[in-house]
C-alpha cells in the first residue's frame, strides 16, 4: 500500500465533527428558505405588473395606482439586481466536511444580514416616499389623492414597523449564530 492510498483511507474514515449534522440541517433549511423567498419575489413582481398593466390598459388607474407606480418602478428593479447579484454557486456542490459547511453557512448568514439591511433601507425609503406623497397630495388638495396618499402612508408605516421588528429579531439570532460558526471554524 502506498502513501496516497493510506492518506485516502485516513481521509475517508475520519470521524465527522459532532456539530456537522446540525450545521448541515441549517444550511439546507436556509437554501429552502432562499428558494421560497425567490418564488415570493417572482410572484410579487408578476402581481404588480399584472395589476398596473390591467389598470392602465382599462383606463381605470386611480390615484392609488399613480402613487404606487414610482415606488414599484424603482423598488422592483433594484430588488432584482440585488437578488441576481447575490446568487452563489457554492450552494450547488458542497463536500461533506464541517469546514465547507461552516464556510457556506457563514456566507449564507452574511447574505441574510445584508438582505435585512436592504429590507430596512427599503422600508425607510417607502415611508419617506409615502410622507412626501401625503404632503404633495395635501398641497394639491384633491380629496381622492389625499385619501390614496394617507392609505399609502398607513400601509408604509405598518410595513416599516413590521420590517424593523422582524429585522431586529432575526438580526440578533443570525449575529449570534455567525459568531458561533466563526468560533467553530477557528477551533483546531
Amino acid at each position: 500500500m502506498n502513501f496516497d492510498d493510506m492518506l485516502r483511507d485516513a481521509w475517508h474514515h475520519e470521524a465527522p465533527h459532532p456539530r456537522l449534522a446540525d450545521l448541515t440541517a441549517r444550511v439546507l433549511r436556509q437554501q429552502r428558505l432562499r428558494h421560497a423567498q425567490r418564488i415570493g419575489e417572482v410572484a410579487l413582481t408578476l402581481a404588480a405588473a399584472l395589476v398596473f398593466a390591467r389598470a392602465f390598459a382599462s383606463g381605470a388607474a386611480g390615484p392609488g395606482h399613480w402613487l404606487l407606480l414610482p415606488f414599484f418602478v424603482v423598488f422592483l428593479p433594484v430588488a432584482w439586481v440585488f437578488a441576481l447579484r447575490s446568487r452563489d454557486g457554492r450552494n450547488a456542490v458542497v463536500a461533506e466536511s464541517m469546514h465547507d459547511y461552516a464556510r457556506l453557512r457563514l456566507a449564507q448568514l452574511r447574505l441574510g444580514l445584508r438582505d435585512l439591511s436592504l429590507a430596512r433601507t427599503a422600508a425607510v425609503c417607502l415611508l419617506g416616499y409615502a410622507t412626501v406623497a401625503v404632503v404633495a397630495a395635501g398641497w394639491i388638495g384633491a380629496p381622492e389623492w389625499r385619501s390614496g396618499a394617507v392609505a399609502l402612508l398607513a400601509y408604509a408605516s405598518a410595513w416599516a414597523a413590521g420590517t424593523w421588528w422582524l429585522s431586529r429579531r432575526l438580526r440578533a439570532r443570525w449575529v449570534a449564530e455567525y459568531r458561533s460558526v466563526r468560533r467553530l471554524l477557528s477551533e483546531p
